[in-house]
């Protein structure tokens, strides 16, 4: 990645982020709400493992608390069932690729399970959603 997309990415998840284990100087699990998130900086904030949606957000006020709720996609005011907007996720792997802590980790993660299981005779394991899906 290019090193101003990059050092965007790093500077939001060192905001909002949480430290990797034994990775010194590194976060992941951050996130990016906009109405419309560039792709280039969307695909680096995959690649680093936080969780970039793009919803309207011009409901949403400096200060605002506000609850996202990605399996539901809507977001609420805190502590109400208000809905301020909703959204659909880009991809159907954003979740497990947050879990994963990027999008080529989830992608060797999910290759090296599948070998494993095939090694060991046990059946397709469904954890992870696929692109397709």
């Amino acid at each position: 990645t290019g090193s101003s997309r990059k050092s965007a990415t790093n500077s939001v998840l060192w905001f909002f982020g949480d430290d990797v284990p034994y990775v010194p100087n590194k976060r992941a699990g951050g996130f990016c709400f906009g109405t419309k998130i560039a792709p280039i900086f969307y695909n680096t904030m995959e690649d680093a493992g936080a969780l970039p949606i793009e919803f309207d957000v011009s409901n949403i006020n400096m200060g605002d608390v506000i609850d996202v709720y990605p399996y539901e996609g809507k977001v609420c005011k805190h502590d109400s069932d208000e809905v301020i907007t909703t959204f659909e996720m880009k991809t159907p792997v954003l979740l497990d690729e947050v879990r994963a802590g990027g999008r080529i980790p989830l992608i060797i993660g999910r290759g090296l399970t599948s070998k494993a299981r095939a090694e060991l005779g046990l059946p397709a394991f469904d954890l992870f959603k696929t692109p397709d899906q």
